[in-house]
């Protein structure tokens, strides 16, 4: 009984810190909690946000790994630049959502969207604390 539980426990841990890094297991953006004025344009995303000291900095961050796979967005290589602007239309951003209208492999456009990840607000500055 001891050997069932202790082999259970020890698959239980594994599981958990093989998917630490997987992008199901990253941490969604909080950076709209404390900006503002919140744009997409291609895959650069600007904002104002705040400072500790209760001012504003106008920052971007250049989105990192979203693919437009069919008309789908997937996160492919978070250490690569997105690609999806290239294939999407009508671009847009609200709070941390993504969305767009996207060409498939048979040319028709599908709207979709994704949850940013990984971005937070950091003094001010857009930042990549996780893999998105």
């Amino acid at each position: 009984m001891k050997r069932n539980l202790f082999g259970v426990i020890a698959i239980l841990a594994t599981s958990t810190l093989v998917g630490i890094n997987t992008p199901a297991n990253a941490i969604s953006s909080s950076y709209q909690k404390s900006c503002n004025h919140i744009s997409v344009y291609g895959n650069v995303l600007s904002a104002s946000c705040s400072r500790s000291n209760g001012s504003f900095n106008k920052t971007s961050i250049e989105l990192r790994g979203i693919e437009n796979i069919n008309g789908t967005f997937q996160v492919t290589d978070p250490d690569k630049a997105s690609n999806y602007q290239f294939s999407c239309q009508h671009i847009r951003i609200r709070g941390n959502n993504l969305k767009a209208a996207c060409g498939t492999r048979n040319g028709r456009l599908k709207w979709t969207s994704t949850v940013l990840q990984g971005i937070e607000n950091i003094e001010g500055v857009l930042k990549y604390t996780s893999s998105p």
